[in-house]
């Protein structure tokens, strides 16, 4: 029995201890996981832009090399160049998107940080 009490004092002071958090902290942690989950979404959704791009230059690419299967061997080549051209450029075009969206993101991250440490600065402790 004492054993019981004992631990259930210690299980308390535990609980109590660990909830030393003022407003402050739990409106500026609040904050930090709101822009984490903004800065998500927009790294998502430059993410998924590219993978689209990507995706639509290489089909384009593709249908070019099938429309001259059975041409001579100069078209395709010439074909086959350009082809790779415009996989390159929508390479490109796609990486452009993820870094701008890197930069949107890590923007949000540093705004987020800046308030939530503001909010904690004000905190009397």
């Amino acid at each position: 029995m004492k054993f019981l009490s004992t631990a259930m004092l210690a299980a308390l002071t535990l609980a109590f201890v660990g909830c030393d958090e003022s407003a402050f902290d739990l409106e500026a942690d609040a904050i930090r996981d709101t822009t984490q989950q903004q800065a998500d979404s927009v790294r998502d959704a430059t993410e998924n832009q590219a993978e689209a791009t990507r995706n639509a230059t290489q089909n384009s690419a593709e249908q070019m090399r099938n429309q001259v299967d059975n041409a001579a061997d100069p078209v395709q080549d010439r074909v086959e160049e350009r082809a790779d051209m415009l996989e390159e450029s929508g390479e490109n075009a796609a990486d452009r998107k993820e870094s701008v969206g890197e930069m949107k993101a890590d923007a949000i991250e540093e705004q987020g940080e800046a308030k939530a440490d503001a909010i904690e600065a004000r905190d009397p402790e």
